[in-house]
C-alpha cells in the first residue's frame, strides 16, 4: 500500500504527470517485479533496495540537486511461506488480527501537522519554506520516523512486525486517510471493529463513512486537508 505525499512544486522534474506520480509508479513496478520473482526476505530490506534504486534513477534523469525529491508512505507485507514480514514507513498503518494482534501506526506526522496548522503562518512564502523544511527533516534527520524517498542523504526508519499465518486471521494495510476512521473521527474505538466491518460490510462501506464524515462538521480538524486519499488492502486467511 503506497500513499504519495503532496508535491511541493507546481512543475514536475520527472517523466510523469507529477514527481510523486513518477515515484509511486516506479515503486509499484519494483514491488510487482519482486513479487513475481518470489521475494521472501525482510520487507524493510526490500524497501532499502528500492530506495537505493529510486535515488539512482533520479540522478540518471537529472533531478535537480536543490529540489526536495518526491516522497510517500508505504505499508508492505511480504509472504515468507509459513510466516510473513510487515514494514511501515511514514504514516501508513498496518493492523494484524488473530491470536497475536498488532498495530503498526504512528501519531508523529499528525502531531507535526497539527502544530503547523495551529501556528497559522500568514506569509505564503514562509509557509512553503516551512513545508520544505519539514519534508527534508522527515527524509534525512534520522528521527524516529521518516518518509520514503530517494533523497541522497535519506535515512529510512521502517517499523516492522513478523508474524505467523497460522495465528493470523486478517491483515489490513491502509493510508492515514483511511485511518481517520479511528484517529480523527472516532467512528471506531478499536481497530478490531474496523476489521470486522471491513470483512462483513466491505471496504467501500468504510470509505463511504469517511467521506460522509468529511462532508459534515466533523471533517478537517487540525490538518491541512479536510479530506485525504483513502486506500486500504485487506488480506484474509
Amino acid at each position: 500500500m503506497i500513499d504519495g505525499a503532496t508535491d511541493l512544486y507546481q512543475d514536475g522534474a520527472l517523466p510523469a504527470d507529477s514527481d510523486v506520480q513518477w515515484l509511486v509508479d516506479t515503486i509499484d513496478q519494483q514491488l510487482t517485479s519482486a513479487g513475481e520473482d518470489g521475494y521472501d526476505g525482510a520487507a524493510a530490506a526490500l524497501l532499502e533496495v528500492i530506495a537505493d534504486d529510486i535515488a539512482r534513477r533520479q540522478r540518471a534523469l537529472g533531478f535537480p540537486t536543490h529540489r526536495v525529491p518526491p516522497a510517500c508512505s508505504i505499508a508492505l507485507c511480504v509472504d515468507q511461506g509459513v510466516r510473513y514480514d510487515i514494514s511501515r514507513v511514514g504514516d501508513a498503518t498496518a493492523v494484524v488480527a488473530g491470536r497475536e494482534p498488532a498495530v503498526l501506526a504512528t501519531a508523529y506526522f499528525d502531531r507535526r501537522e497539527a502544530a503547523a496548522v495551529e501556528a497559522g503562518e500568514p506569509d505564503p512564502q514562509r509557509v512553503i519554506a516551512a513545508m520544505h523544511e519539514r519534508r527534508l527533516h522527515t527524509m534525512t534527520s534520522g528521527d524516529t520516523e521518516s518518509v520514503f524517498s530517494g533523497h541522497p542523504r535519506r535515512q529510512l526508519r521502517p517499523h516492522s512486525f513478523v508474524g505467523a499465518w497460522a495465528t493470523t486471521d486478517t491483515i489490513l494495510l491502509c493510508t492515514d486517510g483511511f485511518a481517520r476512521l479511528v484517529t480523527d473521527y472516532g467512528l471506531y474505538q478499536e481497530w478490531a471493529d474496523v476489521i470486522t466491518d471491513a470483512i462483513g460490510r466491505g471496504l467501500p462501506y468504510l470509505e463511504a463513512l469517511i467521506r460522509k464524515t468529511e462532508g459534515g462538521a466533523v471533517g478537517g480538524g487540525r490538518r491541512f486537508k479536510r479530506a485525504d486519499d483513502v486506500a486500504a488492502v485487506l488480506l484474509t486467511s
